[in-house]
């Protein structure tokens, strides 16, 4: 049992790293980091591992709060109006340019992130209800041992009740 553990360990961890391997040659293919998040498999998640996303998404949803950028410094080559293009260039930088592109990388990724943070907390609702469903059935059937043990403990009861007339009358 324990060498067929080892064995599994050893297959996934070299599984694992032959995974690294090719996205490390897909990095040096695009010569930059790959910028698309793949969706995690939810349904595969145990339960703590899910409050655990859950609870990670929630966390790094204040990294989304700041999005001012550095400003790149600016040259221009032309002599005589490269002052007042270098001027204009940054004024726009400031103010579309790279706010832009940050607000919608980040909007990209907050998009993400909401997406799987909806599809964790859909899955983890339907697991609480799944239990409270379990939880009403058991009820039910507690409901009608109940019921039934009553009954017979009013019948032990109009039992006893008799004996004890019974007895009562030969004394």
């Amino acid at each position: 049992m324990m060498e067929d553990s080892a064995r599994e360990i050893q297959r996934l961890r070299a599984a694992l790293e032959k995974k690294k391997e090719e996205i490390q040659d897909l990095r040096r293919l695009v010569n930059k980091e790959i910028d698309r998040d793949f969706p995690p498999d939810l349904d595969a998640f145990s339960e703590k591992e899910l409050d655990t996303f859950i609870r990670e998404l929630i966390l790094s949803g204040k990294d989304f709060t700041e999005s001012k950028p550095d400003l790149k410094p600016i040259k221009s080559h032309r002599k005589s109006i490269g002052k007042p293009i270098v001027l204009l260039k940054r004024m726009l930088l400031e103010t579309t340019f790279d706010n832009l592109d940050l607000f919608l990388d980040k909007q990209v990724r907050f998009n993400r992130q909401s997406a799987d943070l909806g599809r964790a907390l859909f899955l983890r609702l339907r697991i609480e209800k799944e239990r409270l469903e379990k939880v009403e059935e058991r009820i039910i059937a507690c409901e009608e041992s109940l019921v039934i043990l009553k009954s017979k403990l009013e019948d032990l009861s109009a039992g006893l009740e008799e004996m004890k007339g019974r007895r009562g009358g030969h004394l």
